[in-house]
């Protein structure tokens, strides 16, 4: 017989209060690539791809909506428990657009080149070939 530990008064059991086991499997990829436990899950998709309209005329409030937009996908980003597995799918798959893992196109390809030389210095520090 499996006992769940439930936190006292509530009536949803708390992600720390489940054992480790399953919470282990709940933040597993699906097939499909989907990350089951994620805090994007259920909202808007578009939010993750701010940025004015191609026809809009760029202005400061386009600019400050953009800018905004871009915040709060980064706000939702920030508590996921699965951003980091997001993050390596995105960098892995070599994402161009969109806000993934908690980082904007841009942060994720400087993080790559970040780890590229970080990976060539431990080569060279190694001796193998740059």
């Amino acid at each position: 017989m499996i006992r769940r530990l439930y936190l006292t008064g509530t009536r949803v059991p708390h992600r720390s209060a489940l054992p480790l086991a399953t919470r282990l499997a709940e933040y597993r990829p699906a097939p499909d690539g989907a990350l089951p436990g994620a805090a994007c899950a259920g909202t808007d998709p578009d939010l993750f791809h701010p940025g004015p309209d191609e026809d809009a005329e760029v202005t400061e409030e386009v600019t400050a909506a953009a800018w905004w937009a871009e915040r709060r996908a980064k706000m939702i980003c920030a508590g996921c428990p699965v951003r980091l597995m997001c993050l390596d799918g995105a960098l892995k798959r070599h994402e161009k657009h969109g806000i993934l893992g908690g980082l904007t196109a841009a942060e994720r390809d400087a993080l790559h080149q970040r780890r590229l030389r970080a990976a060539a210095r431990t080569r060279r520090a190694l001796g193998g070939a740059a």
